[in-house]
């Protein structure tokens, strides 16, 4: 993105006439938390059991249809940066499930120190003309002005400029990518990503929606907002009732019950008998077997649940269950009550190749989606 005459006070445009770069780049982390758990002595952070739970970092994992990964990017590509690269600590496992779009100016690349990828990726855009970038862990959702945030960037005249909502700070940055050539931002960027008490940078005050994606309870909460429509972002696929949305291939049997507000994703089963309810999300691939109950629950990615079971207050993921009302995580050993449906399709750099993967980027590919709906005289109720 170039910005010039876009903002009426012209202040961009003295910035083009001093020769300064104006263009808007962005980097998303996934992973800074196994690198401040690597680190000794009193600033290390433990990972948090959900790291178990799942195998993959919960801002990767699809939630109403799409990641907290990929709302990010939509986001940033909205606004017309001319470039973002996603880098994934090479500690935690670098596989991203398919973006729904194709974003060429999107790259990924699996790295060993987030820190200094940052200060790197910050250096490479000075010398492609941009000047500045935004630094967003990935599971730090917010959906403020970027725009907006960069003019405050801008009139405070510093390096880098921080953000907080009423919680505290986030973990979202606007950073002078020229300054990161001179080596001053990697020390920061190492105290801060994971520092809420750190004060160095002027903050940003955010009062827009705003998303940690922290504990599974998360991913619930996150669901909840999405289909209540407290948050810009939505679900995927189509309303087809006021509440309840259905994504492609989704294949409902007319003898099941839909209560809005719910979601179910890409080539999902619900059969007969079956209860979807109070906000629960089925996601891509799921099976939900006859006379089976889920409320106020999400079954994620490529799982399937047995038949007759009542399933509440719960993330559920193949044949791990993680109830929230006792913060618990149950692994169920009969696949006849849970289970993968089949393999996860991800974006997957091998073990071996991993270290030759620091410099390699991934572009992310539009997955195939069936053509037609496969839904019809449903019992779906508001």
């Amino acid at each position: 993105m170039r910005l010039g005459n876009v903002f009426d006070d012209g202040r961009y445009e003295d910035d083009r006439e001093e020769g300064k770069s104006v263009g808007l780049g962005a980097v998303l982390t996934i992973g800074a938390k196994s690198q401040d758990s690597s680190q000794d002595g009193a600033g290390s952070v433990e990972l948090p059991e959900s790291g178990n739970f799942l195998d993959i970092p919960l801002e990767c994992v699809e939630v109403a249809g799409r990641s907290l990964l990929e709302r990010l990017t939509e986001r940033l590509v909205a606004i017309d940066v001319e470039c973002a690269t996603i880098l994934v600590d090479a500690r935690v496992s670098p596989r991203i499930p398919p973006f729904r779009d194709e974003y060429p100016n999107v790259s990924v690349k699996v790295v060993r120190d987030l820190y200094s990828a940052i200060t790197q990726e910050l250096a490479d855009f000075s010398q492609k003309g941009i000047g500045h970038a935004f630094i967003n862990s990935a599971e730090a959702y917010t959906e403020t002005d970027l725009l907006d945030l960069f003019c405050f960037h801008r009139e405070a005249r510093q390096s880098v400029t921080g953000t907080s909502d009423k919680e505290g700070p986030l973990n979202l940055w606007v950073v002078d990518c020229a300054r990161a050539q001179r080596g001053e931002l990697e020390g920061f960027l190492r105290d801060a990503l994971y520092d809420a008490g750190r004060d160095a940078a002027p903050r940003y005050f955010i009062r827009e929606y705003v998303c940690r994606l922290l504990h599974p309870r998360d991913l619930r909460q996150l669901a909840a907002d999405i289909l209540r429509r407290s948050c810009v972002t939505g679900p995927s696929g189509r309303q087809i009732r006021p509440g309840v949305w259905m994504d492609d291939g989704a294949d409902v049997h007319r003898r099941a019950r839909i209560v809005a507000p719910a979601y179910v994703g890409r080539a999902s089963k619900v059969k007969a008998d079956a209860l979807i309810t109070r906000f629960s999300d089925i996601e891509r691939e799921c099976c939900v077997d006859s006379g089976t109950v889920v409320e106020d629950s999400s079954i994620l990615a490529n799982t399937s649940v047995g038949i007759c079971l009542d399933l509440c207050h719960a993330v559920a993921s193949g044949n791990k269950l993680w109830n929230l009302e006792r913060d618990v995580l149950v692994e169920i050993a009969d696949p006849s009550v849970m289970r993968f449906s089949s393999a996860p399709r991800k974006i997957a750099v091998p073990g071996g190749e991993r270290i030759q993967a620091l410099q390699q980027n991934v572009v992310l590919q539009k997955p195939q989606m069936p053509d037609t709906w496969q839904f019809d005289n449903n019992l779906i109720q508001e």
